[in-house]
């Protein structure tokens, strides 16, 4: 069993997840709802989009190694098992959220350099019967990446309410097993 002085790595390990999926799970909606924030934060959430799922990993192997030392191998009473599952289920989460997220920003990006490429184009001529033609006509790909942006957008939205109810029902497992019982209201 990994230790850091003398106390087992695994208790101090699960305060990285806790901070970097709260955080991914807030500036990942933000990213996804506030358009005009997706520059400003792009680079924080897509760090925590990586880091975040290799913390979670990080505290399962120290939470398998502090219970095959605790209990025995094999030997896990139900809710260590349970606390276990529910952090295989939130780090399954995290890893899918990966390339839906990089898709979506791949995708935002593509976007913001449409609009930079036709924000300096003059305006479209009326044409023959007296109407004008649509703005940024030479980005093809504009109506069928909103409608991908949309789907992927509202996938990564559900991950990540996905990932914070995992990360809650993991933290209050392992809350429970430490603190149930000890503590009276």
């Amino acid at each position: 069993m990994r230790t850091i002085l003398d106390l087992p790595l695994h208790p101090l390990a699960v305060h990285a997840p806790i901070i970097l999926v709260a955080l991914l799970v807030l500036l990942g909606a933000a990213y996804l709802l506030v358009p005009p924030l997706r520059q400003r934060i792009g680079w924080a959430a897509a760090i925590l989009v990586l880091v975040a799922p290799a913390s979670a990993y990080g505290s399962i192997y120290s939470g398998q190694q502090f219970a095959d030392f605790t209990y025995g191998a094999g030997q896990w009473p139900d809710a260590v098992q349970q606390h276990h599952d529910n952090a295989y289920w939130l780090l399954w989460t995290l890893l899918a959220l990966i390339p839906v997220w990089f898709l979506f920003a791949g995708l935002d990006r593509g976007r913001r350099a449409a609009l930079l490429r036709n924000g300096d184009a003059p305006k479209p001529a009326p044409s023959e019967d007296g109407e004008t033609a649509a703005a940024g006509g030479d980005d093809p790909a504009a109506t069928g990446r909103k409608v991908i942006m949309f789907v992927l957008g509202a996938v990564a939205l559900i991950l990540l309410g996905l990932a914070g109810w995992w990360l809650f029902q993991t933290g209050h497992t392992g809350a429970e097993m430490v603190w149930g019982g000890i503590v009276e209201s």
